[in-house]
């Protein structure tokens, strides 16, 4: 072992046995520099101060190891740089991009640096103490930096290429990231306060309830975060509606969800509140490219009327909804009961009143539309049409289908066609919309009573003029 002569500054070599050949040339290395030592100090008539020995020595130790050190960084850097692009993946360009192999080339110095003074400050036990403890704080410091590194380039790789589900990893990265300088932070106050890491976190453990009350929100996404994706309930891009927020999801962290809405504003939300409370995700109906419809007409009852020959002659007439009257009213001869269970494949509605018509009508309308979903034996994908629990307005008309296309703008406008077709052909089976007596009301009764023609108030249609003289 290489040690400094106190009294005289001298390079002095303590008779050890070296085990290998590594520290033979950390051996002639030290006895070199001490050399350089002894000559520099000579020029200065100071080579018997040991305190100036050691000051000069351990400067020249800082300077050879950082600057061979950053010498093999830059050659570590230029192969990992040439082996990366030789190989072309998306993982060696991310490692790149993410300066990865600088990262990680940045190491050497210290651990030169490291090996030198071990082995020729050991005279010198508190200095070469200090040294030792701030170099492996520093080590440890970079070992995390590139091993959080190498975590967010995983994350990138598998995100961007084998995520196509777009399940929520950047919360794992973080997770993974955290641990690292949890552990990391642990080795280094050890090392600082010169303790084993076991004994620092039995001390960490009283502190538990501290920890968990200060990373209480951490904690909680963890556990949503795991819970989102072992359900599969989450992506990102996924359409979702959680309390005020309804948008698409753009970012899953281990603390925020952040949502954009549809009217361009952000919406962050933590992982847990959509565990705890629930949210809707449209991803099924995105995939499947089909929308609900699901909304009512109000009937007025006043106009649902029980057929007879000469309606149903009328009726007939219009063509989408001829053939299948004409079967109705065979079976009715044939003195088969309407049933559903036994229309022999007709659609579900009555001869016996408008309404019924109306509602076999409407409902051959939406099969044969080409806008509409055709129904499938999946027990949702279905079209119907019936009529709900009449109120005061009048009598609910449901239509219940599905679109052909999930496009927020296409949709729209299917639906909107498929109503206005509906306010318009339910005056051919003589029904009228309920609405709410209006103040023109009042006036037309008025005009009415008085035996004088409504035909003067403004805004009447027509075809609804009474025939008053």
């Amino acid at each position: 072992m290489i040690g400094l002569n106190p009294a005289y500054g001298n390079p002095t070599v303590a008779p050890v046995q070296l085990p290998h050949e590594a520290q033979q040339h950390y051996y002639a290395i030290a006895e070199f520099l001490m050399n350089i030592t002894h000559k520099i100090l000579s020029w200065f008539h100071v080579q018997n101060n040991s305190e100036w020995f050691v000051f000069v020595y351990a400067v020249l130790v800082f300077i050879i190891s950082f600057g061979v050190g950053y010498l093999l960084q830059w050659v570590t850097v230029k192969i990992g740089r040439h082996f990366a692009k030789t190989v072309k993946s998306l993982m060696m360009e991310n490692l790149l991009n993410e300066r990865f192999f600088t990262q990680v080339a940045r190491i050497i110095p210290a651990i030169l640096f490291l090996i030198l003074t071990q082995y020729t400050l050991f005279a010198h036990a508190q200095l070469s103490d200090w040294l030792t403890r701030l170099t492996w704080v520093y080590i440890i410091f970079l070992l995390g930096v590139a091993l959080s590194t190498l975590a967010n380039v995983i994350w990138l790789y598998f995100d961007n290429r084998d995520n196509k589900k777009k399940l929520p990893l950047q919360g794992i990265a973080t997770l993974i990231k955290g641990i690292i300088w949890i552990v990391a932070i642990i080795i280094i106050v050890a090392l600082i306060v010169n303790k084993s890491p076991a004994k620092l976190l039995t001390g960490v453990g009283a502190f538990a309830a501290v920890l968990m009350l200060v990373f209480k929100d951490s904690i909680m996404g963890v556990v949503a975060g795991v819970q989102l994706s072992e359900n599969d309930s989450l992506h990102e891009g996924d359409w979702i509606a959680a309390g005020d927020a309804n948008g698409v999801v753009q970012e899953v962290s281990l603390t925020a969800i952040k949502i954009e809405n549809w009217n361009k504003t952000i919406t962050t939300l933590p992982p847990y509140s959509l565990v705890s409370n629930g949210f809707t995700n449209y991803r099924n109906m995105q995939a499947s490219d089909t929308r609900l419809v699901q909304r009512s007409y109000m009937i007025d009852s006043e106009s649902v009327v029980e057929t007879d020959d000469a309606m149903l002659d009328e009726f007939a007439k219009i063509p989408l909804i001829a053939d299948w009257i004409t079967k109705k009213r065979a079976q009715k001869a044939a003195g088969k009961v309407e049933n559903v269970l036994n229309s022999e494949g007709l659609v579900d509605g009555s001869i016996e009143t408008n309404l019924g018509i109306y509602r076999a009508y409407l409902q051959l309308y939406l099969l044969q539309n080409p806008n509409v979903a055709p129904q499938q034996n999946d027990g949702f994908t279905v079209t119907f049409v019936t009529t709900l629990q009449q109120t005061s307005a009048g009598i609910p008309l449901q239509l219940y289908f599905f679109t052909k296309t999930s496009a927020w703008i296409a949709y729209e406008g299917i639906m909107a066609d498929i109503f206005e077709h509906i306010a318009i052909s339910m005056r051919k089976f003589r029904l009228y919309t309920y609405d709410y007596p209006s103040g023109r009301d009042t006036l037309v009764d008025a005009y009415i009573e008085q035996g004088k023609n409504p035909g003067q108030i403004p805004g009447i249609p027509p075809n609804l003029l009474p025939t008053t003289n």
